[in-house]
């Protein structure tokens, strides 16, 4: 009697220290598997890179409140530009613009371009003048017409990077922003005398790329000077607005592309390195390689498991792919083993988690050339099976035979 009290005590004994033993391995692939590396990336790239050149037909058109005297049509007027940019970094760039158009306008208020020309006397308007030969009736106001040419400097941003950082270099369609500051010559014409402003910039730009040099662009912009601009007298403080848009082609230029450098917090890599240092001290064989100091038991989960982010189908490789690794090793070095990659539904659809563990399985044959009827998909909660924390969002393993 005593001798069977003494055997179900081993047993029991045995059995939590079975249990324990469990737990703890599960505690330690907590500890390696769940590290996240919050890398600083940067972008760059040689001066001379990253050019890029644009051809447009523009149209543009005065937007002064006395302008509306004059239907749309009226003041749309036809122009054109020539663009030299380049992008220092995915999300911002610069480029320099030279354009020239006509615009239409309407003055209700005194004529004449200033106070004081050579054209311009008491009694006397060459503006004014040439309208009453125009046969517009000057008491009422007059018809602007402006020949002008502007020279553009812009600050670009990405919008689409502003917003995610999925697929930042290499996209079909992409939308900037853009802000500036232009300089702007009306031209000596219909009585206009050369007059010099300074103007504000901001608009839109979408970008299709035709090919990986040749894009089609429009744009949509505005640009506010000072009233005088117009060879309006007595505006004061006053702004005259013009809004334009744009079509047209672009090509790049010389060398495109950027070096990206991942810059890792100094305690973030002795994690990383501590990791590696645990991989190069598991037991090895002639020969051969495997992840864990001898064959685990059916139903034992495994070391390595993958960590996704957050909702997404998608793993930062330079990290997780070792684990996979460690496992197709496994499996190499045990032939005829067999594991159950299970998606953890633990804060995670079954769908998601189900399309996770598909990734994996499919890496592990592709990649490493493990044939698939060694592998089964399963889907449940890992956290809730083994009575721990910390495998949100990952892909782990289990020896079914």
């Amino acid at each position: 009697m005593k001798k069977i009290i003494a055997a179900i005590i081993i047993a029991i004994g045995g059995g939590f220290s079975v249990v324990q033993a469990q737990t703890q391995e599960v505690d330690r692939t907590v500890k390696e598997d769940t590290i996240w590396v919050d890398y600083k990336t940067r972008y760059t790239s040689s001066f001379w890179d990253n050019f890029y050149v644009e051809a447009d037909f523009a149209g543009r058109m005065l937007m002064g409140a006395e302008d509306t005297h004059l239907s749309f049509g009226s003041r749309l007027k036809p122009g054109f530009g020539i663009t030299v940019g380049k992008w220092f970094h995915p999300d911002f760039g610069v480029r320099l613009n030279f354009g020239g158009a006509r615009l239409k306008g309407w003055n209700s208020g005194p004529t004449g371009i200033y106070a004081y020309d050579d054209g311009w006397v008491e009694g006397f308007d060459p503006v004014q003048e040439y309208w009453k030969g125009q046969g517009v009736d000057t008491q009422n106001g007059y018809r602007q017409d402006i020949k002008y040419y502007e020279l553009n400097a812009d600050f670009l941003f990405d919008l689409y990077n502003v917003f995610t950082s999925h697929n930042r270099l290499n996209r079909k369609w992409t939308a900037q922003g853009y802000v500036g500051v232009g300089m702007l010559r009306a031209a000596k014409y219909h009585g206009m005398e050369d007059n010099v402003k300074v103007g504000l910039r901001v608009g839109l730009i979408g970008n299709y790329h035709i090919t990986d040099r040749l894009g089609l662009h429009l744009s949509v912009g505005s640009e506010i000077t000072d009233a005088n601009f117009t060879g309006e007298l007595g505006k004061g403080n006053k702004f005259s607005g013009i809004l334009n848009g744009t079509i047209g082609l672009s090509c790049r230029i010389g060398r495109q592309g950027y070096r990206v450098v991942r810059l890792v917090p100094q305690r973030q890599l002795a994690a990383l390195n501590n990791a590696i240092s645990l991989i190069r001290t598991e037991q090895t064989v002639s020969g051969d390689t495997i992840v864990m100091k001898e064959r685990m038991a059916t139903g034992s989960l495994l070391i390595p498991s993958v960590v996704f982010y957050p909702g997404k189908n998608e793993f930062n490789e330079e990290l997780q792919m070792v684990n996979i690794f460690r496992i197709a090793r496994y499996m190499m070095r045990y032939k005829d083993a067999k594991i159950a990659i299970v998606g953890n539904t633990g804060g995670t659809d079954s769908r998601l988690a189900r399309r996770r563990a598909e990734k994996v399985r499919d890496l592990l044959v592709n990649k490493y050339g493990i044939f698939p009827q060694r592998m089964e998909i399963r889907t449940y909660d890992v956290n809730a099976k083994y009575g721990v924390t910390g495998y949100e969002q990952s892909v782990n393993f289990t020896v079914i035979e």
